[in-house]
């Protein structure tokens, strides 16, 4: 079996380097052909463009994948959108006919249009990687109005890839009871839905370097914090800066260590406006491969993201990698399964408001937690294993999707 796998996100983004390319990576040595199309942004710096797509080149040739990069287009908004939808239709079209490719794997709502159009003309079995629900995302996040004409046309499209994708995947069992309860689609035809959660290559994390990262960024005597991830938008950077503020009256040696690719300028003044002063917090931009180490430097991790309906259909990354580094998690309800995890396997707290009362009584649960002694570093990693692993959860679950599809071409 081959797939085409279409990411509207370039393969320069961390998202597609930890969370498209291990999983082909994964299928690949499961004896399924990948070839994956990107979009890629130009980079100010053709250079440094082309320096990373030579390395990425080179990274997916050695793992057996072609790569078929084209070129993004932003502005104006939806014309650009439609003109890639339809140079990625033409491009997609000529690669499974050319490679004899069975499958193609739509990565979110804009690949996925392309995917309908290529099944039509094709009739290649579509695999619609979810996501998310997209308009409801841009609704919550002000951008869009419900019921207007980008809603709608994003909602059409939804529809369409409920009724015509010969599998699906979606990231929580929370937006799948929801999904299925809303979607006539879905609850009255026989389609294939595996949920599965933003997964990490965990191997990463067993060979992590605690000390020396923290001699090296001067952390050794610290109480450290991490914040691993983007700001603004769905994620809270305000609230957080309010959350670390209690934690350094709390605690004599507190350090906030915050990775994250967002502009470092609005970080700093948004920590120093909340009393931090800058020997309390580092600020640095990590390669993802680099962020086992980091995260490892830390003592507990910090997580908000603005609890609305579109949430319950997230699986943050970070919360993968957070526990696989060993580290309790601080984090708000209403994302995802997060909340039953968190409360379940006891492996953080979790925040109902966002107050300086509500900070101050999750530090206390969590010094109450980190008080029990050795088992909560191990148990954390444990969590991990088990809900978060490319290898033993994402990974196999792709497999058994593709295995479906598999079963479904034998029998036609």
């Amino acid at each position: 079996m081959k797939t085409l796998y279409i990411s509207y996100f370039g393969a320069m983004k961390p998202l597609v380097q930890t969370q498209v390319i291990p999983y082909l990576k994964h299928l690949v040595h499961a004896g399924i052909g990948a070839t994956l199309m990107t979009f890629e942004e130009a980079l100010d710096d053709p250079k440094e463009e082309e320096r990373q797509r030579a390395r990425i080149r080179s990274d997916l040739a050695q793992a057996g994948i072609a790569w078929h990069p084209l070129r993004y287009h932003k502005r104006p908004s939806l014309p650009a959108t439609m003109y890639d939808v339809c140079v990625g239709t033409a491009v997609a079209t000529y690669l499974v006919r050319r490679d004899d490719i069975d499958v193609v794997h739509a990565r979110n709502h804009i690949a996925g249009l392309m995917g309908l159009a290529v099944k039509r003309l094709l009739g290649t079995k579509l695999l619609f990687d979810q996501r998310g629900v997209l308009a409801e995302e841009y609704v919550d996040a002000g951008h869009w109005r419900e019921g207007g004409i980008p809603y709608r046309l994003v909602k059409s499209v939804e529809r369409e890839l409920f009724e015509k994708s010969d599998a699906i995947v979606m990231l929580t069992e929370r937006i799948r009871s929801i999904l299925i309860e809303k979607n006539a689609s879905l609850a009255s035809r026989e389609v294939h839905i595996e949920v599965i959660p933003c997964c990490a290559d965990l191997t990463h994390f067993a060979v992590a370097d605690r000390a020396a990262t923290r001699t090296r960024l001067g952390l050794e005597d610290k109480k450290v914090l991490v914040y691993a991830g983007s700001t603004g938008s769905w994620y809270m950077l305000e609230e957080m800066a309010d959350f670390a503020a209690t934690a350094a009256a709390r605690y004599p040696h507190f350090h906030f260590l915050v990775l994250s690719q967002s502009p470092h300028a609005e970080i700093a003044t948004t920590l120093t406006n909340r009393g931090l002063v800058p020997t309390q917090f580092t600020i640095v931009r990590v390669d993802p491969r680099d962020m086992p180490n980091y995260l490892a430097a830390a003592d507990m991790a910090l997580s908000f993201i603005r609890p609305t309906f579109s949430k319950i259909s997230s699986s943050p990354t970070k919360i993968g990698e957070y526990l696989a580094a060993g580290l309790p998690l601080v984090t708000n309800a209403g994302i995802g399964d997060i909340d039953g995890l968190v409360r379940d396997e006891n492996v953080g707290v979790l925040l109902d408001t966002f107050s300086p009362t509500a900070y101050t009584r999750a530090l206390d649960e969590l010094d109450a937690l980190v008080a029990e002694g050795g088992p909560l570093p191990a148990r954390c990693r444990r969590v991990a294993e088990a809900h978060f692993s490319l290898h033993s959860v994402g990974g196999p679950r792709y497999e058994r999707v593709y295995d479906y599809l598999r079963s479904e071409n034998q029998r036609k």
